[in-house]
């Protein structure tokens, strides 16, 4: 019977949901996934497979196709959390009117429809919170990017305790060898099914998944990504070192050595729930040259003395612009701008709107390319631009001033998908002088941008810490019990 085909979830997708206007194909992994009643799922995936998509749509078939149902989406940020009531309402007005749900109530963070007899099905979002309360399916993406995810994956199990019916899922990429992630990607759970999603068994980064899916394993990252690499993913490849790529694409957890900045010192700083406004953390994001009404925005939106970092760059790398708001003797991440291939002439054009618009201090990277850049933002904003050379010790003192932030948790940044793991990228190196180098390895997102950019932000915060000085803890100090007192001082 027809009805009976409906009721696998899979069939029900692909007949009745489109994407993006056009019939759905579901690639293999994700039909198998739909129709998995496994209580317990942990898909360990690459970028850019569609998993946070998929795990909503399964959420909201089943909100349609069952007489009462409750479902939490749980993300890094506020931003992405809202993605997934965005995913639900667009599938739900893209059914065929005999299936389609009333709306019964819709906001931002949650949706409620109404069936023909007037039950509610209820989908809501979460940013990196511990979901509680009314027991249902919980979705979470992305856990071990959460700065809270013991507490967030506590919280889901028993969400989910009451019911044999209720469904946990957490999907992510990798991100180190540690935490409840890496755990239950690596089997220490055993009540959860493993679902393993590399990059070649996603029809839009693979050219042929069938076939790669049997073949693709026992080959080399550099050769399976040219036999089967779509241009897009062969172009990702390309911008990466092959350890970066193989954690993002190819599900290694790579561990992360050496971090000048580790994650745990991070978390505390980064806040998921962010917005241009009505947020606790009032944040704009923006991707290419910015526009007058964002430096608009920028004014509005201040709190207090504003001061920015700016990295250039051109063709290799992205510049970048970030832009904290002090107040009270604490900093807000108040604008990040990445600038991919903006010729330097439009680059110097928004460092200096950003002047206007109420920067009392810039910093600008003098190395290189950034020199001339330099010079001219000196000679038009002089006592406010300044231009920075990357020295050894220049950027031993970014760092420190930064550690120092980080430490006092004196500083918020947001939970950005691109603006933590950069800061957390950066290495710490001993040379055979002893002297303590910097670096950051070369991502799909550019050399380190945002984090250099925000490092010369920080560095132009006028705030001293209570000390009087700043400090930064090599890593090799950090075990210690008295680590602290053996603080390398930077002045």
């Amino acid at each position: 019977m027809l009805l009976d085909w409906f009721a696998d979830p899979a069939n029900f997708a692909e007949a009745l949901i489109t994407a993006e206007g056009a019939p759905l194909t579901l690639d293999a992994w994700q039909a198998d996934f739909l129709r998995s009643p496994a209580r317990f799922t942990v898909i360990l995936k690459s970028r850019r497979v569609g998993g946070s998509w998929i795990m909503a749509a399964r959420m909201f078939i089943r909100a349609v196709t069952r007489r009462r149902y409750s479902g939490v989406f749980v993300s890094l940020n506020r931003e992405e959390a809202r993605g997934k009531i965005e995913y639900a309402a667009e599938m739900n007005a893209a059914l065929p009117p005999r299936w389609r749900l009333r709306v019964a109530a819709q906001s931002r963070d949650q949706i409620t429809f109404t069936d023909a007899q007037g039950r509610r099905s209820t989908l809501t979002s979460l940013a990196a919170k511990a979901p509680r309360g009314r027991g249902g399916d919980v979705g979470i993406s992305e856990l071990p990017h959460c700065h809270n995810s013991r507490a967030i994956y506590d919280g889901a199990l028993h969400v989910t305790a009451r019911s044999e019916d209720h469904q946990l899922t957490v999907e992510s990429t990798p991100l180190g060898k540690r935490g409840v992630f890496y755990g239950l990607a690596r089997g220490h759970y055993p009540h959860f099914h493993r679902l393993e999603i590399p990059w070649w068994l996603c029809s839009a980064l693979c050219s042929d998944p069938a076939r790669a899916a049997l073949e693709a394993p026992a080959m080399t990252t550099s050769a399976r990504v040219a036999a089967f690499g779509a241009p897009a993913l062969r172009a990702i490849h390309a911008a990466m070192p092959e350890p970066a790529f193989r954690q993002e694409s190819a599900l290694e957890f790579v561990e992360i050595e050496n971090a000048a900045f580790p994650v745990e010192m991070l978390s505390p700083c980064a806040q998921p729930d962010y917005a241009p406004m009505d947020a606790k953390l009032i944040y704009h994001r923006v991707q290419g040259l910015p526009a007058a009404r964002d430096f608009a925005w920028l004014a509005a939106s201040r709190k207090g003395t504003l001061v920015a970092g700016y990295d250039p760059a051109r063709s290799r790398d992205r510049a970048a612009l970030v832009i904290l708001d002090i107040a009270n003797g604490r900093a807000q991440t108040r604008m990040a701008v990445s600038m991919d291939n903006v010729p330097f002439a439009d680059q110097k054009q928004a460092a200096a709107a950003a002047t206007r618009h109420g920067v009392s201090a810039l910093l600008i990277d003098s190395t290189g390319v950034g020199m001339d850049i330099a010079e001219r933002l000196e000679a038009e904003f002089p006592g406010v631009a300044k231009g920075v050379r990357f020295t050894t010790a220049a950027k031993a003192r970014m760092i420190a001033s930064a550690y120092t932030a980080f430490s006092g948790r004196l500083v918020t940044i947001p939970s950005d998908r691109e603006l933590v793991p950069q800061l957390a990228s950066i290495r710490e190196q001993v040379s055979e002088s002893g002297a303590m180098l910097f670096h950051t390895p070369r991502g799909a997102e550019g050399h380190g941008d945002l984090a250099w950019a925000f490092l010369l932000a920080v560095a132009a915060w006028k705030h001293t810490p209570p000390a009087g000085e700043t400090f930064y803890q090599p890593l090799a100090r950090r075990a210690s019990p008295h680590g602290e007192r053996h603080a390398r001082r930077v002045i």
